[in-house]
């Protein structure tokens, strides 16, 4: 009796252990799938930005503005500044300057303009970039104008510029080309206190030209979506420093089938249809929210969001030259 006892005992410890190794061993694999399964979320992609590249007549400044500014001054402060502001996104891992640099430098490749898609999947596998920014200035002019204030002695001068950039993004994981856009984008200082120099106006041009490039550069990678519907309320997964602001109205789309290139096999995209048009109501760190003005009902989660046409979109393409009705000044 004692020895059965004894057995009975030492058996039900021995499937207490067995329980108990069961129980952890289960704890460990769940925290490591755990903590993977974060790795993957968290992970991001990696992305380069190659020297911008510019001719020696993209610079065109008019009588008495004067600047120190150069063709090499301006590419290297448009990719210089693009780096900052994709780190501020929190979208993208982005390559440090001379990192990249050095591994150019090695492969004895040229630090700037555009590289082929086959150049950029081996480039993409040296410095571990995901994706590569190239892009090229085709038009940088500026002028100023001094006008005196009516009924009074006083004098102002008023500055106005436009920019004209390409810019290309290739996928280095295939060679693809995810998006090439042009930005055209215009700036005009009124300079009313007459303490703004030419220097701080085109400061103010290049930096409203890179916000733009960077808000193209995420909505090509990781385009606009709705992310979450309560009644007519929607959320889109982008906040600060999008390039959309309180009250603009935003076209949804919804993305319809896969085209595919019958002859390459190449992935074209899909199909999309709007189905209706939000308003946004408010702008936070990293999401936003909107109201649904059309299309309730047809509008669901997933649905891409387009910015739509900028309000000088109309005026983009007119050249600053005299006559016109907007005035501009003389180059």
């Amino acid at each position: 009796m004692k020895n059965s006892l004894m057995a009975f005992v030492g058996k039900n410890r021995l499937i207490c252990v067995q329980g108990c190794v069961q129980g952890c061993l289960q704890v460990v694999v769940l925290g490591l799938m755990l903590i993977a399964s974060s790795s993957l979320l968290a992970a991001r992609p990696t992305i380069a930005v190659l020297d911008f590249t510019a001719d020696k007549d993209t610079i065109t400044f008019g009588p008495n503005f004067v600047v120190r500014e150069t063709v090499e001054a301006s590419t290297k402060f448009l990719s210089s500044e693009l780096l900052t502001f994709l780190v501020k996104t929190n979208k993208f891992d982005v390559v440090e300057r001379s990192r990249m640099k050095d591994i150019l430098t090695e492969q004895e490749f040229s630090e700037s303009g555009y590289i082929s898609p086959e150049t950029a999947v081996k480039l993409g596998q040296l410095i571990g970039a995901d994706y590569f920014v190239m892009g090229k200035i085709e038009l940088f002019k500026a002028g100023v104008e001094s006008k005196k204030i009516p009924y009074t002695d006083e004098v102002i001068r008023q500055y106005k510029g436009k920019m004209t950039v390409n810019v290309r993004i290739v996928d280095s994981r295939g060679g693809k080309i995810v998006t090439a856009n042009k930005f055209v984008i215009e700036h005009e200082s009124k300079n009313r206190k007459n303490d703004e120099t030419a220097d701080d106006f085109l400061d103010a041009l290049k930096e409203k030209t890179v916000m733009g490039i960077v808000n193209g550069i995420v909505e090509g990678v990781f385009p606009l979506k709705i992310i979450k519907i309560a009644g007519s309320k929607v959320y889109i997964n982008r906040g600060a420093g999008v390039g959309f602001n309180v009250g603009d109205t935003l076209a949804v789309y919804s993305q319809g089938e896969s085209l595919v290139d019958p002859d390459t096999g190449e992935a074209l995209g899909s199909a999309e249809e709007q189905v209706g048009t939000v308003e946004v109501a408010s702008i936070q760190k990293k999401f936003s929210t909107a109201t649904i003005i059309s299309g309730a009902g047809q509008i669901i989660k997933g649905s891409v969001v387009r910015l739509g046409e900028p309000v000088a979109a109309a005026v983009v393409e007119k050249e600053l030259t005299s006559g016109s009705s907007d005035k501009p000044f003389n180059w």
